[in-house]
């Protein structure tokens, strides 16, 4: 029974964050310090990094 009512526990938490997951993360990023300390983890991650890169200083599209 105690499995049970964790697995159940697991599976409301996550729609919970799911559903309101702009929220919490513009309630996280209000903290200036956390905000920096995250992008600086986020910019040392590879893949991230060069997907932003590419995104950011990428050829303007012709119109």
């Amino acid at each position: 029974m105690p499995k049970i009512f964790s697995i159940l526990l697991i599976g409301l938490s996550g729609y919970y964050l799911l559903k309101k997951r702009y929220r919490i993360l513009n309630t996280v990023l209000k903290s200036r310090l956390l905000r920096k300390y995250l992008i600086k983890f986020a910019m040392n991650l590879p893949g991230l990094r060069n997907q932003m890169m590419s995104t950011v200083f990428s050829k303007p599209t012709s119109y």
